[in-house]
């Protein structure tokens, strides 16, 4: 995504250089035999000034990453405007620390919004229509099998996901399926990992994928991102998101909702060409009108 839009605007990843990070690491390791609480303002302020952060530039992150490191540090002294953007499902304990730090908070989800007062952002997808669909000419796996493949935390679903692992594959389905272990991994399944694949690995096994998989948390609502993947990297979808039928690009033949396995519905479902999508209307979800969007906030040139 920021190769995309570095085409055109002055965007650019915010990398926070090696010696910040080995000098936060050494803090915190002293802050663990000395009882005393070190703040590591002053090398957020270091980091933001070696980067020539100015009043001008917005800082874009997501609820994934804000905690970790420096970030925090880094987040609080940086000079612009500072976006959060909410992709999961967070409490309002996490939306009111968020407050204190950022300019702006958008989430993609509308109950979401709804219930803590922030602002909803249109889903987006990381690449435009284009670089997706030659993306998806790039595919390393090919099986005679329909491919289906799953990836997302445990989360209290998983044996309603290895229930539907077992069904698609009584169907002669291929099945690569990774369930990320969290605290409601009991017990554990074939299909459980220790951690989520980077972001390029879990990219290829979409574009590798006939079928993707997803099954939403409970309160979750919106468009979603594997909704959008489906819909840019051409492939079918099954999900328990009843919502999916008020997208603009829906198509039975493309959106199955999962309610109960139907054998036969499904089959039929797997068997079905897929009803094209016109590239043109998939635009709006492109990332260059996320950043559109965000910029309309402040008169600013670089993002990171």
């Amino acid at each position: 995504m920021i190769d995309g839009l570095a085409e055109k605007h002055d965007v650019h990843m915010f990398h926070i250089p090696a010696y910040a990070k080995r000098i936060n690491r050494t803090l915190r390791s002293l802050q663990k035999k000395i009882p005393l609480t070190m703040s590591t303002a002053w090398l957020g302020r270091w980091v933001n000034a070696s980067k020539s952060v100015s009043t001008k530039d917005i800082l874009i992150c997501n609820e994934g990453q804000v905690r970790r490191g420096l970030n925090p540090s880094v987040i609080s002294t940086f000079r612009g405007l500072k976006v959060l953007l909410i992709r999961d499902l967070v409490d309002a304990a996490f939306v009111d620390e968020m407050r204190k730090l950022f300019d702006k908070i958008y989430s993609f989800d509308p109950d979401q919004c709804r219930l803590f007062g922030i602002d909803y952002l249109e889903q987006f997808f990381p690449f435009n229509a284009e670089a997706a669909r030659k993306l998806n000419t790039e595919r390393l796996e090919q099986s005679p099998r329909i491919t289906c493949f799953f990836l997302g935390r445990d989360k209290g679903r998983a044996h309603l996901i290895e229930s539907m692992a077992n069904d698609l594959e009584s169907l002669g389905c291929g099945i690569k399926f990774q369930i990320v272990k969290d605290e409601s991994s009991i017990p554990l399944s074939k299909y459980h990992t220790d951690s989520v694949l980077p972001y390029e690995e879990n990219l290829q096994k979409v574009i590798d994928a006939d079928v993707l998989i997803e099954i939403n948390q409970p309160g979750q609502s919106g468009l979603t991102l594997r909704a959008l993947e489906a819909a840019f990297f051409d492939k079918k979808l099954i999900t328990t998101n009843k919502g999916v039928k008020d997208l603009y690009f829906y198509d039975p033949s493309r959106f199955y909702i999962f309610e109960e396995f139907d054998k036969e519905a499904i089959a039929r479902f797997l068997a079905s060409p897929p009803k094209p999508i016109d590239v043109e209307s998939l635009k709006q979800h492109c990332p260059e009108n996320m950043l559109e969007r965000i910029r309309e906030l402040q008169g600013s040139s670089p993002c990171h």
